[in-house]
């Protein structure tokens, strides 16, 4: 019960760091208000997590003071959660207001319980008495009774009596319902943005460069974070001197192609955000038998010992400490290693002593890191 939920709030939450977040064109769709913007929800989602286990565990009640704890913390987990689902469907303009929720049975009896005992247990309006309530000891943790006194019964004595699995399923059916909603939203914001993540992708190959940064600062500016020196200033210089040198050309090629990349990768992950979720089977997650007698052992005494096989020479390791270490000593330990293992290589040696010219220098210090990368197959750094 509990985990169906989680996974619709992840979702929510997925597409709020990953979507939301990043891009103008999303929080366009929604309320991003100024105080949306302080990311608050970021508390909401984190409520909502700490607040599962209250209400879907119900804990054993070992005293009358651990039931009236265990009982209170349920009722009132619920109705925070409940105003949590009303300021999402706010924030993600869902249309559904305070007004429509309270027709909602799965919201309007559990939050009257909630109000009765939590919220007002002795309720006056305009000074005038109207009800008062006590909780009652009799039952299990099974349910929640109280006793209650109301205007509407002339004040006479009534015994209520609510099963705690009653009130946490309709919670549930509540939570399902309006996520849904929400999600259904999102799904709609999504698939517009995967329709401009198409345009984009065709529109990189008929646009000047100028044109594509102006064009992708407007609707996909997460590119400018992607890498060292992706900021629009940096780029425009180095697109400027592209001719120069064959570092210049490298950073806008590799630019062009981690573009394509990211686009790509946003889209089919906007996509399967949608999918249903996989639920496996008994059979999948078995784990093998293995039959003791029938293990055949194999005699490796005549293959070559491991601390003889020649490895292969990597670099990621030197070329992650001077991407990120950018200062004289570190420098030249990181690079001097560097030098070794490329000592044939020229347009390695070049380019670090380029780097180690320009170490304060972003533009020509990862122009020529980037060149490094690309002489040595290390792209992927």
């Amino acid at each position: 019960m509990e985990e169906d939920v989680k996974y619709k709030l992840d979702q929510i939450e997925d597409i709020w760091n990953h979507f939301i977040l990043e891009y103008a064109f999303c929080k366009h769709k929604i309320n991003f208000t100024p105080e949306v913007r302080t990311n608050y929800l970021g508390d909401i989602l984190g409520y909502f997590q700490d607040t599962f286990d209250i209400i879907f565990n119900n804990r054993e009640s070992k005293s009358y003071s651990d039931k009236f704890s265990n009982q209170i913390s349920l009722l009132q987990s619920i109705y925070v959660q409940q105003d949590f689902i009303e300021e999402l469907l706010i924030i993600f303009k869902c249309g559904i207001d305070k007004g429509v929720l309270k027709k909602d049975s799965n919201y309007s009896i559990n939050r009257e319980i909630r109000n009765e005992l939590v919220g007002h247990p002795i309720r006056k309006i305009k000074g005038e008495f109207i009800s008062s309530c006590l909780f009652g000891y009799n039952g299990g943790s099974d349910k929640i009774v109280y006793l209650r006194y109301h205007k509407d019964n002339n004040y006479k004595f009534e015994s209520m009596e609510f099963a705690v699995s009653d009130i946490i399923l309709r919670h549930k059916f509540f939570l399902d319902k309006y996520f849904d909603k929400i999600l259904n939203k999102l799904k709609s914001i999504l698939l517009s943005f995967v329709k401009k993540i198409e345009n984009l992708e065709v529109l990189i190959g008929t646009k000047s460069f100028k044109e594509i940064l102006n064009i992708m600062s407007v609707f996909y500016e997460s590119i400018f974070k992607y890498d060292f020196i992706y900021d629009k200033e940096s780029l425009l210089n180095i697109y400027a001197r592209k001719d120069e040198h064959r570092r210049y050309q490298n950073l806008i090629d590799k630019f062009y192609c981690d573009l394509k990349s990211s686009l790509n990768e946003k889209k089919e992950y906007a996509i399967t955000l949608f999918e249903p979720k996989k639920v496996f089977e008994v059979s999948e997650t078995e784990r093998p038998i293995f039959d003791i007698n029938n293990i055949e052992f194999i005699d490796t005494s005549g293959r070559t010992p491991f601390e003889d096989i020649e490895r292969p020479v990597t670099y990621h390791y030197e070329l992650g400490k001077i991407a990120t270490k950018r200062n004289p000593m570190d420098f030249n330990h990181f690079g001097g290693c560097l030098r070794i293992k490329c000592a044939d290589n020229q347009i390695v040696i070049n380019e670090l002593k380029h780097m180690e010219s320009n170490i304060y220098n972003e533009i020509e210090y990862y122009s020529a890191y980037r060149l490094i990368c690309t002489e040595l197959k290390e792209d992927d750094d």
